[in-house]
């Protein structure tokens, strides 16, 4: 049964019409949602326009002029889908790394139409055009799969581009298969009628995994929130403890090595009795914005319920946490200075885990513990190192005290 060609030319516009207002809608009304996304739901909305617009022209071939039927609506149509590749991008918080692709396949599209062989000939034009379509529409697969955090979301993206590939596939074989006189009229054979359905259900399928990919990254949202402690902006112990539990899961099939550090600010409570409770959560954010802007790439800083800042590294080694220990305890004396209006000079200790991910990082936390309390106690240094590879065993302190401080057991430093 064939259906009616302006029928399906309307569903189509009204579905891009729809989805463009919704995406418009959710880029103003969305406020929480980071700038970059808020930016692809907008232009994302704005491609959909343009395609509504280009599809109401070519609907009208034959009762307006050329220059709107063919010359701008096929325009627009490279435009809205040269640009969103982009839009998905934006939603992956990168930047729009496409713009180069509507400005290549327009001025491709204007440029050979002025030539006659190209204008006089449906086969190159829809060929042209559906091809950049399809260049288009692969990229933004590309794009979905790289959806990190929406994992349902990618799927149903990737499906619905895909199908929207083999559309452009679909509609470029038939014109191979059979000349037509006119585009319209290919339009009235069922297989591009069928053509036509499967748009419409991509799109639909676009605008639903957009839709959930919003709901997604809410909750990706709430659970870094819920993962982060308010008031040194690192992730609290729940974080920490899940987030190097997933390298540690990698590390082990290899036992590959890592170190951990755990650092405290000494006298703390004597500077919260001088100085007021202000200066001392003054000194434990600038302790822990020091920390984070110097931790190399891979490693993941934490903020534990008794203050002190713990720090993992995978792939290091003790002289290398050692290294970063000793260079974040020189900026704090000198920024701590510099805060205080040299007041005073805070100076922090650490303890220091090395070894591999046969040590789980609860245990490593705990000898940390005891190498941060001894080195304390330590004259000579403030930073104490044990290595698993030729330390002496420590005892495990109690889960309810990981970190009492009455655990007398000795801890080798091979520096000693």
């Amino acid at each position: 049964m064939n259906l009616d060609v302006k029928t399906l030319f309307t569903v189509v516009t009204l579905a891009y019409l729809i989805g463009a207002v919704v995406m418009t809608v959710l880029s103003i009304a969305m406020r929480s949602a980071p700038k970059s996304v808020r930016a692809g739901w907008g232009l994302w909305g704005i491609c959909l326009f343009l395609s509504a617009a280009a599809a109401i022209m070519i609907s009208q071939r034959g009762a307006i002029p050329d220059a709107l039927s063919i010359i701008l609506a096929n325009a627009l149509l490279t435009i809205g889908f040269g640009l969103r590749p982009s839009a998905i991008a934006l939603l992956n918080g990168r930047k729009m790394q496409y713009l180069w692709l509507p400005v290549a396949g327009t001025l491709g599209w204007l440029g050979l139409y002025a030539f006659e062989f190209f204008r006089e000939d449906i086969l190159l034009r829809v060929i042209y055009i559906n091809g950049f379509c399809l260049l288009g529409v692969l990229l933004c697969v590309r794009e979905s799969i790289r959806l990190n955090h929406h994992r349902v979301s990618s799927w149903f993206l990737t499906i619905a581009f895909s199908m929207d590939a083999a559309v452009r596939i679909s509609l470029i074989g038939a014109h191979l298969q059979k000349h037509y006189p006119t585009l319209l009229e290919s339009y009235e054979t069922l297989p591009l009628q069928l053509c036509f359905l499967a748009l419409i259900t991509a799109i639909v399928l676009k605008l639903v995994g957009i839709t959930m990919s919003i709901f997604e990254m809410q909750r990706h949202q709430y659970r870094e929130e819920a993962e982060k402690d308010p008031q040194t902006g690192l992730l609290n112990q729940r974080g920490f403890m899940r987030a190097t539990s997933q390298h540690q899961e990698q590390l082990a099939p290899t036992s590959a090595p890592y170190a951990l550090v755990l650092m405290d600010i000494d006298e703390l409570r004597q500077i919260e009795e001088r100085y007021g409770a202000t200066m001392r959560d003054a000194l434990q954010k600038l302790f822990a914005k020091i920390s984070g802007s110097t931790l190399p790439s891979t490693a993941v800083a934490g903020h534990l319920p008794t203050g002190q800042i713990v720090v993992f590294m995978p792939l290091s080694d003790g002289v290398e946490a050692n290294s970063y220990a000793r260079r974040i305890s020189k900026m704090l004396v000198t920024e701590s200075q510099s805060a205080s209006g040299n007041r005073f000079s805070a100076r922090l200790s650490a303890g220091i885990f090395a070894g591999t991910a046969d040590t789980d990082i609860q245990r490593a936390i705990e000898i940390a513990g005891i190498c941060l309390r001894q080195a304390r106690q330590d004259d000579h240094s403030n930073i104490m190192t044990h290595h698993a590879a030729t330390g002496a065993p420590v005892a495990a302190t109690s889960d309810e005290t990981p970190f009492a401080r009455r655990q007398k057991q000795e801890v080798l430093d091979p520096a000693q």
